[in-house]
């Protein structure tokens, strides 16, 4: 009885770099699905391309983690989750402080910033 599953992981070339599809495919699903949820409950004006900017860095990180460390399938899971989850800590960063300094200086440089 021939079928067209094997024991052999799948093994995916990027680079010249190997790595086995199924960690890195649960990886990269857990950082979106948590990024989606995370993005979705935000309150207030939605920014919808720096949240783009901290999912794609985000994967990047979970991607190279999990190549690098050859995670299984729960450990990959698991990473891309906390990884995911790192990434609304780095949105209320620069939301709050790196923002607010950014427009304090455009405001000091354009000469609109208020007189105390």
């Amino acid at each position: 009885m021939g079928g067209v599953v094997s024991r052999e992981p799948v093994v995916w070339w990027i680079a010249g770099y190997p790595f086995p599809a199924g960690p890195m495919v649960v990886c990269i699903l857990a950082v979106i699905i948590t990024r989606l949820v995370i993005g979705l409950q935000a309150e207030g004006r939605a920014q919808w391309a720096l949240d783009f900017a901290i999912t794609a860095l985000c994967l990047l990180v979970t991607v190279l983690w999990v190549q690098a460390h050859q995670l299984d399938l729960l450990k990959a899971g698991i990473t891309g989750i906390g990884i995911g989850s790192a990434g609304a800590g780095l949105i209320g960063f620069a939301k709050s402080a790196v923002m607010g300094r950014a427009k304090a200086a455009i405001d000091a440089f354009l000469g609109t910033a208020p007189k105390a």
